[in-house]
């Protein structure tokens, strides 16, 4: 997706920024998180709070005759307040290490201990965008499951979930994400930058004293280097109905052929759950085994295909049903319990 607007951009447009150690940083998470290339970020409006109105009634019309007045009406709106999480970890290196090699290599080592990190962050947020929740941990957000979690008739929500009939604790999920600025998008909080922030406390290879203990537990210190990493993450669904999840999938059945639920079919479900594939950039989200399937289901099917191609998009090939890219998001188990 191309930047939305001004306000408005995704990690795969930081990953082509001219300044080398903020496009590196961004080109690894998108590397581990195949989401982050799709989801648009802006700062938050109220610096680490973000105020949402949401349309929550129409104004009404009447009907009338020529010289006749009529009431007027409005628009009936709520408001809506997101956060955003925050996580960090610190990476600290020997200059002992470091220097393996020669001096010339202490960039790369340090780079290459840092991409560690970079994972990490990335799977992390990964996890925060699917099952991140607030009953888990008061500094987590809430995650695309845990907003669309359960089939209660009471809960609008439930509107957007497709159940495939899995009743074991064996089950995967596919997510379809409509990304735009009135229906889902990321923040993050002002005055600092989307996704994953790179600190370098040894700017220039300047070595600092880094306090550790030695082997008989005496505090002392070492030599060597030491970088920060910092990610804030928010997730903000404005409408509810540009989102859908398939839920209860059963693996087992998947893998064994026997049984298995007709994935074009609950895709195609999908994409009549959600109120317009128009109003943003359309994304399904698949795990590997849900992939997979996907690629026998398909070549199993009479005619084209089901529907599943490759296509170009956003430079790559990927793989798409009915024109809407396909992403594998390995954060998605196998092994989510039933949602009723």
């Amino acid at each position: 997706m191309a930047v939305l607007g001004s306000r408005f951009v995704t990690l795969l447009d930081v990953s082509k920024s001219k300044d080398p150690k903020v496009g590196k940083v961004a080109e690894v998470l998108v590397k581990w998180n195949a989401m982050t290339k799709d989801i648009p970020y802006q700062p938050m409006n109220e610096n680490t709070i973000h105020r949402e109105e949401i349309r929550s009634g129409l104004p009404a019309v009447y009907y009338r005759k020529a010289n006749q007045a009529i009431p007027p009406s409005k628009t009936t709106t709520e408001e809506r307040t997101f956060s955003a999480a925050h996580f960090e970890s610190k990476s600290q290196i020997d200059h002992a290490v470091a220097a393996r090699g020669g001096m010339q290599n202490i960039s790369y080592n340090r780079w290459n201990q840092a991409q560690g990190h970079l994972q990490s962050h990335a799977n992390e947020i990964a996890s925060l965008m699917i099952y991140g929740s607030p009953v888990d941990s008061n500094r987590k957000t809430p995650g695309f499951f845990d907003i669309y979690s359960t089939l209660a008739a009471g809960e609008e929500t439930a509107k957007q979930i497709v159940d495939a009939g899995g009743t074991g604790t064996d089950n995967a999920s596919i997510l379809l994400v409509v990304w735009g600025e009135n229906s889902v998008f990321g923040v993050f909080p002002s005055g600092t930058t989307a996704g994953l922030t790179r600190i370098d406390r040894s700017p220039g290879n300047t070595q600092i004293q880094i306090p550790a203990l030695d082997h008989l537990g005496n505090a002392g210190s070492f030599w060597g280097y030491e970088e920060d990493f910092h990610t804030d993450h928010g997730l903000v669904v404005k409408d509810f109905r540009q989102a859908a999840r398939a839920a209860n999938i059963d693996v087992s059945n998947l893998v064994s052929g026997t049984g298995a639920a007709d994935l074009f079919d609950i895709m195609t479900d999908l994409t009549y759950k959600v109120d317009s594939l128009d109003a943003g950039q359309a994304v399904f989200y698949v795990n590997r085994t849900i992939e997979a399937a996907l690629d026998k289901q398909a070549r199993a099917a009479v005619g084209d295909g089901s529907g599943i191609t490759y296509q170009n998009y956003q430079g790559e090939r990927v793989l798409t049903f009915r024109g809407i890219p396909i992403r594998r998001m390995d954060a998605m188990t196998n092994g989510e319990q039933r949602v009723v």
